[in-house]
């Protein structure tokens, strides 16, 4: 047999990690069609991700449910967080591309700075919202702390939170095949590479209480 087809190779491995992403990623997207479960979704994305990358996960499907029906009353403040991000995100793209001033620049940077630094709450909100048993003030507060003190791995996970909007404002005309991709398998693609990073940041002894 091709040593390339075998079971334990990098190429099947690769191809079946995709495939779960893909189903993960379909999940995710059913879970926000019904609005009021998005944030229990994201939550739910992590959940499975975080099993995915220490190979505890059988069930993609199961898992996600599972979490999904666990997380979804503590998820709620985070969903209303994440629904004004949301918001102000459709309002700064309706600045930009309206012919007429919306609102003063001043206005529009100071919109900006507040979505950035929301994201970047949100980015780290719904990963512990995934691993740890808190309350929700207590983990907004460990998400601003964490936020803070990891400033360059936030950076990058907003950056790849926010990949779709700013993909459009920079290639508009690349922006629907971007989207394709995103929405076969780039937010749980995302979500799968910030947990690397989330892992070792979680992991640190300094963090053990969180």
């Amino acid at each position: 047999m091709n040593r390339y087809l075998q079971p334990d190779s990098r190429l099947i491995r690769f191809l079946t990690r995709t495939c779960d992403l893909i189903i993960l990623n379909v999940l995710l997207i059913l879970s926000c069609v019904t609005i009021v479960c998005s944030g229990a979704g994201i939550t739910a994305l992590y959940s499975v991700t975080f099993k995915m990358i220490k190979d505890e996960e059988d069930s993609i499907v199961k898992g996600f449910f599972r979490s999904l029906r666990d997380n979804y009353i503590s998820s709620v403040p985070a969903t209303l967080l994440l629904f004004v991000d949301v918001l102000l995100i459709a309002l700064l793209h309706y600045a930009l591309s309206a012919e007429i001033l919306v609102f003063s620049p001043d206005i529009f940077i100071l919109l900006l700075i507040f979505t950035i630094l929301l994201t970047a709450l949100l980015s780290y909100l719904f990963p512990l919202l995934a691993v740890y048993d808190n309350s929700f003030p207590g983990h907004l507060g460990n998400a601003a702390r964490l936020a803070l003190v990891h400033l360059p791995v936030t950076v990058l996970m907003t950056a790849v939170n926010l990949l779709p909007v700013w993909t459009g404002f920079l290639f508009p005309r690349l922006w629907s095949y971007f989207m394709e991709f995103w929405l076969l398998v780039g937010a749980a693609a995302g979500a799968y590479l910030n947990s690397f990073y989330l892992r070792r940041i979680f992991r640190q002894k300094s963090y053990s209480g969180i």
